[in-house]
């Protein structure tokens, strides 16, 4: 897969690739900056307009998202800046992984997403997790990691914000502004 960045993002590092991995169907890549890495992890923000391919399609994003992964974490944090639907959604995952060009995961189906208009939260794809057990896409041994990690994350989606939670909206507006 050939994807090339037309604009820089000022204030941000180079551009890195999170490979997303979902079973059966394929590869997705998203085409990132680094904002921060530190203890906690790496700070990704993508802009919109920022490139994306799937197995069957490609284009930009129509809006800015900010991601937050780590090494033997189970999961990565999406801060999406949709105008009608800003949310935080965390995509349950094998432990992300660096690579050479940037960070890797492989989907396990379950996302609890809070949607900050309301403050409801909600743990979506239940049909793609059971589908993925039945059908021997996921171990066993990987789908009760995501349930029990898909149910610890909403649970602390719905308590009170932590400082990670506040840096991603921060990062996210920043880029909203167009100050990234």
């Amino acid at each position: 897969m050939t994807v090339t960045v037309d604009r820089a993002v000022k204030g941000y590092g180079p551009p890195v690739r999170l490979w997303k991995i979902k079973r059966p169907g394929g590869v997705h890549l998203f085409e990132l900056r680094t904002v921060a890495e530190d203890a906690e992890g790496a700070w990704l923000a993508g802009p919109a307009g920022s490139p994306w391919v799937a197995p069957h399609d490609r284009g930009t994003s129509a809006m800015p998202v900010v991601v937050w992964l780590a090494e033997g974490r189970p999961w990565a944090a999406w801060w999406v800046g949709d105008p009608g639907d800003r949310r935080l959604e965390i995509d349950v995952c094998l432990p992300p992984e660096p690579v050479e060009d940037g960070w890797r995961y492989v989907d396990l189906e379950l996302d609890p997403v809070l949607h900050l208009a309301d403050g409801r939260v909600e743990i979506e794809d239940w049909d793609e997790y059971e589908e993925s057990l039945l059908r021997g896409w996921m171990t066993a041994d990987d789908g009760e990691l995501a349930r029990a990690t898909a149910q610890a994350c909403a649970e602390e989606l719905r308590g009170p914000a932590k400082p990670w939670r506040e840096r991603g909206w921060e990062l996210l507006d920043g880029l909203e502004r167009g100050a990234g």
